[in-house]
């Protein structure tokens, strides 16, 4: 019993938990915005499934911080191929509603109760760990035209896989994204990182006319027209806006908001849980929650800068803080009408089970690296 309690005492002492404090907070935070999304239909259930997925996601991330990753990074390839085989997943099982255009769940029933899982989001963090291992895998064939095109299908065969199988555009666009950062941060040549971007500058057109459909181009033309399909695509963000301009600066109150609790802004507890902040929290409740993402992705990645030495470590934390980004970018982008609306929920805040745990996991993972590098360095200065 000694020797556990000092085992312990032992893993807290080395263990690195403000960033993991900082998800706590940033989620108590969530639960309160997610009560009172829901306080005026009296569903409860949604805040039940989030303290559930915390509570798992807690269990992830000490499990994952007893782990060395870098030790199971030479199965990268396995990892790849069944990260494909999650995402087609989708392609058979998956559901989602018509109004949204995807079908990017897996819906099922586990004791009783229906639940679901969304491949999308367990597969980004499996992206940037296979992705991380494979630029570290090239060494000095990284920016050779063998090693440039092995990296492009690595990203555009995952990609194509999100986007065919579930037409998740918003989950596909933050694989992009990943991408893009953790090429830049990997060394490859900023002239091609500008070719690679001046070539989808080029695709543009081609993709708007050919790849999305009307109710994805609706979502762009509606940025630029306040006015374009109030009754349908457009009253979202309208609505989304109303609230926020009535939370003014110190909002109106917890579960007093008008257009919260009378049911004027849909789907609150998830895409527009910022709006829900702002309007009953106003400017410092939005606030709060930039901050404290903010605070988030700054210590992930100083903690890739600390471990630049070690590519792998260095280019999963900068993924990870790429996702958090991204998904933070948009959602409340989303919220003030400057981003199209692509279901992308807010780290943390926005409620979803299977969001949250891939959350908690991530930043798991970030603690594990820098755990583990702590004790490689401390071992290789005895």
């Amino acid at each position: 019993m000694r020797k556990l309690w000092f085992s312990i005492k032992e893993y807290f002492a080395k263990a690195d938990l403000f960033l993991l404090l900082l998800a706590l907070v940033t989620s108590a935070y969530g639960l309160v915005l997610i009560s009172s999304a829901m306080h005026a239909s009296g569903n409860m259930r949604p805040l039940i499934v989030q303290g559930i997925a915390i509570g798992l996601g807690v269990a992830a991330y000490f499990i994952i911080t007893l782990f060395d990753l870098e030790h199971l990074s030479f199965l990268w390839k396995a990892v790849f191929v069944g990260n494909l085989l999650l995402l087609a997943t989708t392609l058979f099982w998956g559901v989602g509603l018509e109004t949204t255009g995807n079908n990017s769940w897996i819906r099922f029933t586990l004791g009783g109760v229906e639940t679901g899982l969304q491949p999308g989001e367990v597969g980004k963090i499996l992206f940037i760990f296979t992705l991380a291992k494979h630029f570290k895998s090239l060494g000095d064939d990284l920016n050779s035209l063998r090693g440039l095109l092995m990296l492009v299908l690595h990203c555009v065969i995952t990609v194509a896989f999100v986007y065919l199988f579930s037409k998740d555009d918003g989950m596909a666009l933050s694989y992009l994204f990943i991408f893009v950062l953790m090429a830049f941060a990997g060394g490859i040549y900023l002239r091609y990182c500008a070719i690679g971007l001046v070539g989808v500058a080029a695709a543009l057109p081609l993709v708007w006319t050919f790849v999305l459909g009307q109710y994805q181009r609706d979502r762009f033309i509606v940025l630029f027209d306040g006015t374009y399909k109030l009754d349908s695509v457009g009253y979202h963000q309208q609505q989304s806006l109303m609230a926020i301009q009535s939370g003014g600066l110190w909002g109106d109150g917890l579960y007093q908001g008008t257009v919260t609790q009378y049911g004027y802004l849909p789907t609150k507890q998830t895409d527009f849980i910022f709006s829900v902040a702002c309007e009953e929290l106003g400017f410092f409740g939005g606030l709060l929650i930039i901050l404290l993402l903010g605070a988030i992705i700054a210590v992930c990645v100083i903690a890739a800068v600390r471990m630049r030495d070690d590519k792998f470590c260095m280019l999963m934390c900068i993924g990870i803080a790429a996702m958090f980004t991204f998904q933070t970018f948009i959602n409340i982008g989303m919220n003030l009408r400057i981003a199209p609306v692509v279901g992308l929920t807010l780290p943390f805040i926005s409620y979803g089970g299977t969001s949250v745990v891939t959350m908690y996991v991530a930043i798991g993972i970030v603690a594990s690296l820098k755990k583990h590098y702590n004790r490689k360095s401390f071992l290789s200065d005895r």
